[in-house]
């Protein structure tokens, strides 16, 4: 086999693997689950971590997700008075190129109790762009 043999041959097999590799996440509609960092006017709501998504570690508390129904653990960090963060799971259903901003509802403001919540949702323009998704 001679060398221009051999590279054809190499650039075949890279080619085919290519077109095998699974896509991204961004390679069709997709969720975005993330926490709402902002100020809030209600002492009640605070941001929360957002640790796994279906018993998947997430990173950098963001999880971008396929559309459909999710189990979402959420984490809330120690607040005053308390040493230990507490953890709280959220069924969420999500909608394709949507947003969700989830945070956690305390029951009181000198307790740890709290439920987790989707404050808002918006839609991610360029998805929807993207894939032809509408409103």
């Amino acid at each position: 086999m001679n060398a221009l043999s051999k590279i054809l041959l190499f650039a075949t097999a890279t080619a085919t693997l290519a077109c095998a590799a699974p896509g991204g996440p961004y390679d069709q509609p997709y969720s975005i689950i993330v926490t709402d960092k902002a100020a809030q006017a209600d002492p009640l709501l605070r941001p929360v971590i957002v640790n796994r998504v279906d018993e998947r570690s997430i990173t950098d508390n963001i999880a971008v997700v396929p559309p459909g129904p999710h189990q979402v653990v959420l984490d809330l960090p120690a607040h005053a008075g308390f040493r230990t963060a507490t953890q709280r799971t959220l069924a969420l259903e999500t909608k394709p190129c949507t947003r969700y901003y989830v945070m956690a509802r305390l029951d009181t403001p000198i307790t740890q109790e709290w439920t987790p919540e989707v404050k808002y949702s918006e839609p991610i323009g360029e998805c929807r762009a993207k894939f032809g998704v509408g409103g």
